[in-house]
């Protein structure tokens, strides 16, 4: 049987025709290639398997943004339905310790100290200082109503935080734990990236359809991006080698979202490339170019390439997968499946 252009020819009669015995023989490299062509594609992630968290004293699990911090290999999930900080060994894909009381934690960000990372807690507005070796909250620094997102900015060692309640993003100085500005922003701030090169942070404001733009240096917006396709923007990533921003939206189920990228050096949209719906946190991978998001309406994880711009394919998550961080020192991928208590582990490609 021979496969020429993705169809199937065959029978018994190809066996005993002469003519055709010929053929093949003197077009073999050809139908190799031909074949080779009409293979199906490699999928984009390759899975590692799961890593269990702790169970929840009452289920069902709830699972806020990952962070990672390849300095000692750790993955940090916000745990929020447990009020617990779990740490994840990259190598040994175990759990390795957890950080209690910490009231409906949202987020975490390593900072400039590898053993020192912050923690955003929802229900008592606060920021936790935890000392990662010991496993314990060090400080809490009173934030206001409701902090969510946050980040590190490497280039004034602050860490940014978003206060949904007040609508503002509040800057913390690292060292001093001290609140150091507290800028008005339009509407409800959703997660953001930070330019490391130069101390900007780009903040999605979900509800007027903009991403904020943050001089730290200066503590004031200095511009918005609203144009491409972003619609209710959640997810935010930045390259910044090649000063690209990448917006993913969240429409109500079952609108299917879209990427936004956009060139920040010459003020342009690129494009917008579709996704799958309920897309929350994205990734960037500085050593593949890709950009990730977590489609956790669709169940799936979009792989975009960030030079080209084109999708390179989804891969199955299983519902609820709807936050994700990627490691570029190994090209791993850990997407959060909140409602099974796991962490989805997965290699590019």
């Amino acid at each position: 049987m021979v496969r020429i252009g993705c169809s199937w020819l065959g029978g018994p009669w190809l066996g005993y025709h002469p003519a055709i015995r010929k053929l093949i023989s003197a077009l073999g490299l050809i139908a190799l290639a031909l074949f080779a062509a009409c293979s199906p594609p490699s999928p984009p992630l390759t899975s590692k398997g799961v890593v269990r968290l702790p169970r929840d004293p009452k289920p069902p699990t709830a699972i806020d943004l990952l962070s990672l911090d390849p300095r000692n290999h750790l993955l940090y999930v916000a745990h929020s339905s447990s009020n617990s900080l779990d740490m994840i060994d990259t190598r040994t894909m175990k759990v390795v310790g957890s950080v209690a009381g910490l009231l409906n934690v949202k987020a975490t960000t390593p900072t400039s100290d590898p053993n020192i990372i912050f923690s955003s807690n929802g229900n008592d507005g606060t920021l936790s200082v935890i000392d990662v070796p010991a496993r314990k909250v060090l400080e809490k620094i009173k934030i206001g109503g409701n902090p969510d997102a946050i980040s590190y900015d490497p280039s004034h060692d602050v860490v940014a935080v978003g206060v949904t309640a007040e609508k503002k993003l509040k800057l913390v100085d690292v060292r001093t734990r001290k609140i150091t500005a507290s800028i008005e922003l339009p509407g409800t701030p959703e997660q953001m990236a930070v330019d490391s090169q130069d101390g900007t942070i780009f903040v999605a404001i979900n509800d007027k359809d903009e991403v904020a733009v943050i001089d730290v240096g200066t503590q004031q917006v200095t511009k918005f991006y609203r144009s491409c396709n972003i619609k209710l923007p959640k997810g935010v990533a930045f390259d910044p080698e090649s000063k690209r921003l990448f917006v993913a939206d969240s429409p109500p189920s079952p609108v299917p979202g879209t990427l936004s990228i956009v060139d920040v050096l010459l003020d342009r949209c690129l494009g917008s490339v579709d996704l799958g719906k309920g897309t929350d946190q994205l990734g960037f991978n500085s050593h593949t170019h890709h950009v990730y998001t977590a489609d956790g309406g669709s169940s799936f994880v979009s792989i975009v390439d960030s030079i080209s711009l084109k999708p390179l394919g989804v891969a199955g998550t299983g519902a609820g997968g709807g936050t994700l961080a990627v490691d570029s020192t190994t090209d791993m991928v850990y997407v959060g499946l909140e409602k099974r208590g796991l962490i989805a582990v997965y290699h590019d490609p």
